[in-house]
């Protein structure tokens, strides 16, 4: 058994994290009443978000599983130390807290600039009440993520595959992930297509993968993905009825772009001018610059 685990830990990953998501919808959907939602008041739509709830625990449980069984607690030293390298030069921590509202308002301004839309609200007229709502939640997915999908994932699948084939397998398993929650209305805001919100999760992975090879650093990773989700409910990009979702498709689109500049400028193999990260590489290494 350990040596199967070891020889594809990154795959028996994936296939057991989306078969437990696949698991989840499917009983939620089964227990919630016809013509009610997850949210009703009725003891089945209840007992549906009480298991649909347990969804964001499995990814990160699994992995400290895994981790544990193969590396025992040196590895899970190694799986969450990367939260503890946060010396990295501020710029990171300018683009971390930053990025996705950069890309978010200027999606905005060159829709409202070609005349498809006029200029929204600044900020969403809820942002303060939805942050202080879903901070423990916003935090607790962005932690479960990084740790799951990059630490684990990507710094494994580095072992043998390059930073590209790593990032591109990796956030189309997290893609399909939150896709499933389509089915039951939950996880992903209305109105985004299922292609560009795949599209949007490549773009992503390779961001993060980028940005982690380069500085090693979970903190930064875990402040990108924080700010990433908290840019949601600030600035007014998401998708609202009646609309064309033209700020959201345009985000994707210059997201996409990105990637394509990073891929393009540091290259397939490591996305980064360093040396990409490997799952094997002592836990206090740091970037070794590429000859």
């Amino acid at each position: 058994m350990r040596n199967i685990i070891q020889r594809s830990p990154v795959a028996i990953f994936i296939t057991l994290t989306l078969l437990a998501q696949l698991g989840v919808v499917l009983a939620t959907w089964l227990l919630i009443p016809e013509g009610e939602h997850m949210h009703s008041d009725s003891p089945g739509a209840h007992l549906a978000h009480a298991i649909f709830r347990f969804r964001v625990f499995f990814p990160l449980g699994l992995a400290i599983l895994m981790t544990w069984y193969l590396d025992g607690g040196e590895g899970l030293k190694k799986l969450f130390g990367s939260y503890f390298h946060w010396r990295v030069p501020a710029k990171w921590y300018a683009l971390a807290f930053t990025w996705k509202f950069i890309l978010g308002y200027l999606g905005i301004a060159i829709i409202v600039w070609l005349g498809m839309d006029q200029w929204p609200a600044l900020v969403n007229a809820d942002w303060k009440s939805n942050l202080i709502t879903n901070a423990f939640f916003i935090v607790g997915i962005a932690l479960v993520e990084e740790t799951s999908w990059i630490r684990f994932s990507v710094t494994r699948m580095q072992e043998k595959h390059s930073s590209l084939v790593s990032s591109t397998v990796v956030g189309m398993a997290w893609g399909v992930w939150y896709l499933m929650m389509m089915l039951l209305g939950e996880g992903v805001p209305d109105g985004i297509p299922w292609y560009a919100f795949m599209t949007s999760m490549f773009s992503l992975t390779v961001f993060l993968t980028w940005a982690y090879n380069t500085t090693r650093s979970g903190t930064v990773l875990l402040i990108m993905q924080v700010f990433s989700n908290c840019a949601f409910l600030v600035a007014p990009m998401l998708p609202v009825p009646e609309k064309p979702p033209y700020f959201m498709n345009a985000f994707v689109v210059l997201f996409l772009v990105v990637s394509f500049v990073l891929i393009r400028k540091f290259g397939s193999a490591d996305l980064s001018k360093f040396h990409r990260a490997r799952w094997s590489d002592p836990i206090d290494q740091e970037p070794v610059p590429k000859a």
